[in-house]
């Protein structure tokens, strides 16, 4: 285990005022990696009697060869009635059917996804996935790509392989089991009667009704209007699902392809770029990648100013090059196939391939057009504390607006929220007693290289007061002295400090609403008690309980 004596620095950051910057001495800190980071799902069982999911044992490797069912499924294998109507087949759907299936083993679920793959989990897509070494092939059947974990364990993107769905002759007899209609979609819902519609490709369409429904669509990519003429000549991609994951890397194995351009400051757009650059530094072949972003750096929207510039400082020690406060307003292909992006100061960059990472919005059209409530603020659909949008209706994952006891009313985008609120919806649907209040603190993690990692519960925005008390050493001499609210230290002669491990506090009306462990892990459940407290302690005593103790 690894012990350093640090200076330990206290950064507080607010919009109306400056604060000085204090220097404590502790020691003992150690940069051992906890269960917090693994891709989990655990099954119900063992989750009521820990506090963390953990990752499933990997399915034997002879199960992924089990023959699949047909795509889309054919009309005549589909039920005429679904015990359990699961509308999308995503993470927090099939989070719901494992609950449901643990609490009524004998019932008959339905997971209706319009993706030609098994249920898989996203994360890997921006990470993971890109140290592998051919993702285009293997990226076209998400059952048979394996991955190497952080901790240098294989395991599938998917959560089971085909054989674990009910075949078709079982899925039109509506026995227990979990069947899959992959390739097919929800066009129409109707709550009151509890019926939906179906439609395939092919102008194909199935009606039946439903005792219970989820709705679990997810969200879909936000694109670049300026990038539209570069997105139709093929120039310009998404990252969503498994589909985009193959056709950036069939793309990236195109010849002529030097320069790759991430358009987007936040979380997908930083990890993907830092994944993105040492792939392309391990095939030596001087390709390079080139982030573009509005903000003055990359994830300013989250973290404070002096530790979105150690993340600037990362991204460019992995090879990226960053293109601050750069709006793009056109990106046109060239002649020579070049995609033109033509910024809002007057200056141009080039690049062969374009990824827009904008964001995400949830998509609710369907619940629109259900008459379900929207959440006009946030998007999503609008559910009570149990996740239920109408009786016999529940939302769960990405397109959820939920009520957040601690917080207010909020709609996440993260995996450990999808498998936590598809797990609950999931046991309501299935009349668990009492029902569930969904009342979790969801964590999201991100990498930024072999050497950062962070991970983050709560309400994580710079636009709040923060926080922070990091363990560092200095990078050249001994730093001391007070900085401008949320920036570094700098000093005369030495280089900016930089910030190793440490923990950022966000406050609003002097309440802790956040908690980012930087470089700091299996302390969530630290991080999560603090959330539940009514005023904010003394944040340094706080500190404390995020340092590694000797084992």
């Amino acid at each position: 285990m690894l012990r350093a004596i640090a200076n330990v620095y206290i950064e507080s950051q607010s919009r109306t005022r400056r604060d000085a910057l204090q220097i404590f001495r502790v020691c003992n800190y150690s940069s051992v990696r906890g269960d917090d980071k693994a891709y989990f799902y655990r099954k119900l069982t063992d989750e009521r009697q820990r506090s963390r999911d953990a990752e499933p044992t990997p399915a034997p490797a002879d199960a992924t060869d089990a023959p699949e069912p047909p795509l889309p499924a054919r009309a005549e294998d589909l039920p005429p009635h679904a015990e359990f109507l699961l509308v999308g087949a995503g993470t927090a759907a099939f989070a719901a059917m494992r609950a449901i299936r643990s609490a009524r083993p004998d019932a008959h679920v339905l997971l209706v996804g319009a993706e030609p793959a098994l249920p898989y989990m996203r994360p890997p897509l921006s990470k993971e996935l890109w140290r592998e070494p051919a993702p285009a092939d293997a990226a076209a059947r998400p059952d048979a790509l394996t991955f190497r974990q952080w901790n240098g364990r294989r395991r599938s993107l998917a959560y089971e392989p085909a054989a674990f769905y009910a075949p078709p002759e079982r899925m039109r007899a509506a026995g227990p089991g979990a069947a899959l209609a992959r390739g097919w979609r929800v066009e129409r819902l109707d709550p009151a009667a509890r019926r939906a519609v179906l439609a395939a490709p092919g102008g194909l369409r199935h009606e039946l009704s439903y005792g219970a429904a989820l709705l679990a669509t997810g969200a879909r990519p936000r694109r670049v209007p300026a990038l539209a003429a570069a997105a139709a000549a093929g120039r310009s991609l998404a990252l969503r699902d498994v589909r985009d994951a193959r056709r950036l890397a069939r793309a990236l194995d195109a010849p002529g392809v030097r320069t790759v351009a991430v358009v987007g400051g936040g979380f997908l757009a930083t990890e993907l770029s830092a994944a993105l650059a040492a792939r392309l530094a391990a095939e030596g072949a001087g390709r390079r990648v080139l982030q573009l972003f509005r903000e003055e750096a990359p994830l300013a929207r989250v973290l404070p100013p002096y530790l979105a510039a150690e993340a600037a400082r990362r991204l460019e020690a992995e090879g990226v090059r960053l293109r601050a406060r750069a709006e793009v307003l056109a990106g046109e292909v060239g002649a020579a196939g070049d995609v033109v992006l033509r910024l809002a100061d007057g200056a141009e960059e080039r690049a062969q391939l374009v990824v827009e990472c904008a964001g995400a919005e949830p998509a609710a059209e369907l619940a629109a057009a259900a008459g379900l409530e929207l959440d006009g603020a946030r998007g999503g659909v609008l559910v009570n504390g149990e996740l239920a949008a109408r009786a016999g209706l529940w939302a769960a994952g990405d397109v959820a607006s939920f009520y957040d006891e601690a917080l207010g009313r909020r709609r996440v985008e993260h995996h450990d929220h999808a498998v936590v609120s598809g797990r609950l919806a999931g046991e309501n649907m299935a009349g668990v007693a009492p029902p569930r209040v969904y009342r979790h603190q969801s964590m999201f993690w991100s990498d930024l290289g072999p050497q950062l990692g962070y991970e983050a519960v709560g309400i994580v925005d710079s636009r709040l007061r923060t926080v922070g008390v990091f363990s560092a050493e200095a990078t050249a001499g001994e730093a001391a002295g007070a900085g401008d609210a949320g920036q570094a230290p700098e000093h005369a002669g030495r280089a900016p400090q930089r910030y190793e491990r440490g923990v950022v506090f966000y406050l609003r009306e002097e309440r802790v609403v956040g908690v980012l462990l930087w470089n700091l892990f299996n302390r969530l459940h630290v991080a999560r008690q603090l959330l539940a407290l009514d005023a904010a302690p003394d944040l340094f005593e706080a500190a404390k309980l995020f340092a590694p103790q000797d084992e």
